[in-house]
């Protein structure tokens, strides 16, 4: 098998084309001008999810590094257009997004959403051409709490669609992996949601055979995760570990 690793979320830039008509909108004009001098950033609950998701940039960075294989991360900003959903979902965009003009929303596609997509889809279809399988991990992180105050029970999700057998077998293996690596680590399976909501994940199973792709979501529980602690390498260092052990070594297909 060949791995690949991406994250929708976690950069901060703004295209060039996108400046003059975002900076119409009340927040993005100040995200582009900024108050001089700089204002105190607010403090924010490191356990909710942020508008720069950079925590999870970092984790897939870890991660893509512990398994040596190849990591494609959305550069931009992710309250510009969330990359991992279809294109007529109702959260595709935010509040703020959503009030600017049609032509405006569909630059930030063009400019943001396609080529991150394309990038993924054609780097898929690259390694399938020389792998017979690709596990596709897509990393992002979760709110330690719920939306009614209380807290996220696991550490670690893992987002599968349950009627494709391999990427069922593929999870249940890292599961086990991890339990003997790290067991206080909490490992669950299709939380906090399911591996066949609207997803990155689940767009590239259109377009690629279960024989051939497993596009697995590696969510992380905030409540560690965005702690710069040497425990966090280590957790992440662990996961990258059992996840080489549960891929089978990568073996190119003959010429």
């Amino acid at each position: 098998m060949a791995l690949l690793v991406t994250c929708d979320t976690g950069g901060d830039r703004i295209p060039e084309t996108l400046r003059e008509p975002l900076a119409q909108t009340p927040f993005f004009s100040d995200v582009l001008h900024p108050p001089q001098p700089p204002a105190k950033p607010p403090r924010r609950d490191r356990l909710e999810i942020p508008r720069l998701d950079r925590e999870a940039g970092f984790a897939a960075r870890a991660i893509a590094e512990a398994v040596d294989c190849d990591l494609i991360a959305n550069p931009y900003r992710a309250d510009l257009v969330d990359v991992g959903r279809s294109i007529h979902h109702r959260n595709l965009f935010r509040p703020e997004v959503r009030c600017l003009t049609t032509a405006t929303r569909k630059a930030i596609l063009a400019a943001v959403r396609t080529p991150y997509r394309d990038a993924i889809r054609r780097r898929l279809s690259e390694l399938l051409l020389r792998f017979p399988y690709v596990v596709h991990l897509s990393i992002r992180t979760f709110a330690a709490r719920t939306k009614s105050g209380g807290w996220q029970r696991g550490d670690v999700g893992l987002l599968y669609d349950p009627s494709r057998g391999d990427e069922l077998d593929w999870c249940l293996d890292l599961s086990d992996e991890l339990y003997f690596a790290m067991p206080d680590l909490k490992v669950r399976r299709n939380h906090p949601g399911r591996g066949t909501n609207d997803s990155l994940t689940k767009a590239m199973r259109k377009h690629f055979s279960d024989v051939h792709y497993l596009g697995i979501e590696v969510v992380l529980n905030r409540a560690w995760v965005a702690r710069p602690v040497r425990k966090r390498r280590e957790v992440l260092r662990t996961i990258g570990n059992a996840i080489r052990e549960v891929t089978p070594e990568a073996t190119p297909q003959a010429a």
